[in-house]
């Protein structure tokens, strides 16, 4: 249930329906089988799933896979061009999540962090090694967290 409604809130903030349909509009010959509102990143390596400062500046669109690519703002990943994809499930206190990696046989990876949407583990075109999860917090994170706990505590209890 509270993964429905978290979808339905990014799906509203990041217009991904009306986006789908642009998509499908504009590219008769394809069919979009997974859209979600997504934060995208592409990395040096396939590294493991952390919270990080790449996050900050990651790429907010839509991405969607159609049966000829993977489509997220201005990346365009032709599928045969995919080496290796991964559906990983994570689990939170706000419901579940999911994040895609991809590895390239050109060398490049990305990760597009979403909310929990069976469309993509149901779809048959993309090979996705589904498995579950947890996203590492970075020493950045960590600082940051601290970082604004303490001025918290100032504004509310020192000032």
């Amino acid at each position: 249930m509270i993964n429905n409604f978290l979808k339905g809130i990014v799906d509203l903030f990041y217009q991904t329906n009306s986006k789908r349909k642009n998509y499908e509009r504009n590219n008769p010959t394809e069919k979009v089988l997974a859209a979600d509102g997504t934060k995208g990143i592409k990395t040096k390596n396939q590294d493991e799933i952390k919270r990080g400062p790449e996050w900050i500046a990651a790429q907010r669109a839509v991405v969607m896979l159609t049966q000829d690519r993977i489509i997220c703002g201005k990346w365009s990943i032709s599928l045969d061009k995919i080496q290796q994809s991964d559906l990983v499930i994570v689990k939170t206190i706000l419901g579940s999540g999911q994040i895609l990696k991809i590895s390239t046989t050109d060398g490049d990876n990305f990760q597009f962090g979403m909310q929990f949407n069976p469309e993509w583990s149901n779809q048959n075109t993309l090979k996705l090694n589904i498995q579950n999860g947890k996203v590492k917090t970075s020493l950045f994170s960590w600082v940051l967290r601290i970082g604004l706990i303490a001025y918290l505590i100032y504004l509310f209890f020192i000032k």
